[in-house]
């Protein structure tokens, strides 16, 4: 019994899975970007671990979207919040990124929402910006995630403009 009703819930999971609508992200200029730099680590993996937890969470917001219809995503430029300050040590300089009010995330992209048949539903180019991030009641308890901020920003955007409000 407890096996069948497993399956029927993982089944009836996977189907609305597969119903919800889809992301594809591309990110342009990476080199060009105002602050997409590490701290203390290999910049290119840095990059590509930031873009893929990124890419991760527009995937997840575009699961909300109606059947068949898919978020097409052109990222132009990202700047982290909280800036690179370096720091000198015995034998070498470092790098630690300090967070102030003044240094709030941004992120600039194109996109298109189509349905199912390619048609556009919808379009644009946005300039994000949180100026208020550092004010959020819950920022630090979710600190832990290095992107709370980005992210947080990111999914504000989604529901204002492509959620069911919109």
């Amino acid at each position: 019994m407890r096996i069948r009703s497993l399956v029927v819930l993982m089944a009836i999971s996977f189907s609305a899975f597969s119903f919800a609508g889809e992301a594809e992200v591309k990110w342009e200029g990476v080199d060009k970007y105002t602050d997409f730099k590490p701290a203390n680590s290999n910049e290119e993996r840095y990059q590509e671990k930031v873009k893929e937890q990124l890419t991760e969470h527009i995937h997840q917001l575009a699961g909300e979207l109606p059947d068949g219809q898919k978020l097409h995503m052109v990222v132009t430029n990202v700047d982290l919040t909280g800036r690179l300050e370096p720091t000198f040590g015995r034998s070498t300089s470092n790098y630690v990124r300090i967070v102030r009010e003044i240094d709030f995330p941004r992120i600039s992209f194109n996109y298109q929402l189509t349905d199912s048949s390619g048609e556009v539903i919808k379009e644009g180019q946005e300039k994000l910006k949180n100026m208020g991030f550092n004010y959020d009641s819950l920022a630090s308890v979710k600190r832990r995630d290095d992107l709370y901020f980005e992210k947080e920003m990111l999914t504000r955007w989604f529901n204002e403009t492509l959620g069911e409000k919109s």
